[in-house]
């Protein structure tokens, strides 16, 4: 199974960043295991239907308000949906969280920025249906990989930005409480320097200077910012280093003292996966320090 899934992610997100035709992942419904409970949310109308889904997981024996962990696919901005990374959300749900893995709108489907919009209302939504699944919306974190890192970046580096909000759920806010970043396109300014235009966005976006900075994360960091933790490979071709580098710098300007990062050496985009022994385990503790969970018994 861990084969599969790696060299199908491997497959997904390499072909994104090569800027083939997108297209939206075939429905995979994961296994869910002894315990679990795990169900679809529409948390907006879409075209096509699943991109504006949600997949919760959460113990079946929940009692009480859990912390949650919203879980962001990723695929360049162009490929992937929330099944891709459903086994993380009920990994965590097996850990005492409320677990949760979003699709989003994909740059064919509508263009970017409409997959920020969209994750910020995910958020919004999930905090309007708290009650019903038993989720603590004072303990929510945003973990992603990729492109789905960049998103995860947007949300809890811009929670009041009314660029990116949508006239949905508008009594709830999208501010969350932490954000784990893998391989993440931190810098898209940096990216534009050094290609000219950015490939993935729209022809008439794609070398907009103003545009691009509003939607590349570093632009929204802020000595209020939540905590963020950054996992990167310093071999990575896809997202390279200056991402991290930029984003650390940026830190130590402004004085930021709640960043972390995790540097892989000879780690390349997928160096998460394939050394999930490693990775795991560092963001595990780091949501367990920032959400606190109570154990669950399965």
């Amino acid at each position: 199974m861990k084969f599969s899934f790696y060299y199908l992610f491997i497959f997904t997100v390499t072909c994104s960043f090569a800027k083939v035709p997108g297209h939206r992942a075939p429905a995979m419904p994961p296994k869910i295991p002894a315990g679990i409970e795990y169900s679809i949310h529409q948390y907006r109308k879409s075209v096509p239907e699943r991109s504006g889904q949600l997949g919760i997981a959460m113990p079946e024996n929940a009692i009480g308000l859990l912390p949650v962990v919203v879980c962001i696919h990723g695929g360049g901005w162009a490929k992937g949906d929330k099944d891709q990374i459903a086994w993380m959300a009920i990994r965590y749900a097996q850990k005492g969280y409320i677990g949760v893995t979003l699709s989003y709108r994909l740059n064919h489907e509508a263009p970017i920025p409409a997959c920020i919009f969209d994750v910020k209302e995910a958020i919004r939504y999930l905090k309007h249906i708290s009650s019903d699944i038993h989720a603590d919306t004072e303990r929510i974190a945003v973990l992603g990989f990729s492109a789905g890192a960049h998103l995860a970046l947007m949300i809890g580096l811009s929670p009041k930005a009314p660029e990116f909000k949508s006239d949905a759920y508008t009594r709830q806010d999208s501010s969350v409480n932490c954000v784990v970043a893998i391989s993440a396109p931190a810098d898209l300014e940096e990216r534009f320097k050094s290609q000219g235009r950015l490939g993935f966005l729209v022809e008439n976006k794609s070398a907009d200077a103003n545009f691009i900075r509003a939607i590349s994360p570093l632009t929204w960091m802020n000595r209020q910012q939540v905590p963020v933790l950054m996992l990167h490979g310093d071999q990575d071709r896809l997202t390279p280093s200056y991402n991290y580098e930029n984003f650390a710098s940026r830190c130590d300007e402004l004085d930021i003292n709640n960043f972390e990062l995790y540097i892989n050496n000879g780690g390349r985009h997928m160096f998460f996966f394939k050394e999930q022994e490693i990775t795991q385990p560092i963001v595990d503790h780091f949501l367990s320090r920032h959400l606190k969970p109570h154990a669950v018994k399965l």
